[in-house]
C-alpha cells in the first residue's frame, strides 16, 4: 500500500504540472485564434473538457469498483497505460488531420476568391 508521503508527493507533482505547464499550454493553443473563437473555445473546453472529464473519470472508476470489486494499484496502472496509449494514438491521428499553415492559407485564398 502506498504511504501517505508517496501519495502526497504524487499529488504535489500533479498540481505543480497542472498549474505550471498545462495552463501555459492551454493559452498557447488559443493564441492564433481570433477573439471570438478564443473566448468560445475556452468556455466550451472549460465546461466540457475539465468538468465533465473529471466527473466522467470518477464515474468510470466507481463503475470499475462496482463491476470488479477493489481495483488495486497494479490494475489501475495497467488501465492508465492502456488509456495513455489510446490517447497518444488518437492525438497523433488528429494532429495529422490539421492542415499546415501553407495549406490553410491556400484554402483561405481559394475560399475568399470564390
Amino acid at each position: 500500500n502506498p504511504s501517505l508521503k508517496l501519495v502526497s508527493l504524487c499529488f504535489l507533482v500533479m498540481k505543480i504540472l497542472e498549474f505550471s505547464v498545462r495552463r501555459m499550454l492551454d493559452e498557447l493553443v488559443y493564441v492564433p485564434l481570433d477573439f471570438e473563437s478564443r473566448y468560445v473555445g475556452k468556455e466550451v473546453i472549460g465546461v466540457f473538457g475539465y468538468r465533465f472529464g473529471k466527473s466522467g473519470m470518477s464515474l468510470g472508476l466507481s463503475g470499475l469498483t462496482s463491476l470488479f470489486g477493489v481495483v488495486g494499484l497494479q490494475e489501475l496502472s495497467y488501465i492508465t497505460s492502456g488509456v495513455a496509449l489510446i490517447w497518444t494514438v488518437t492525438a497523433v491521428q488528429l494532429g495529422n488531420l490539421v492542415p499546415s499553415r501553407a495549406e490553410a492559407e491556400s484554402a483561405y485564398k481559394k475560399m475568399k476568391s470564390s
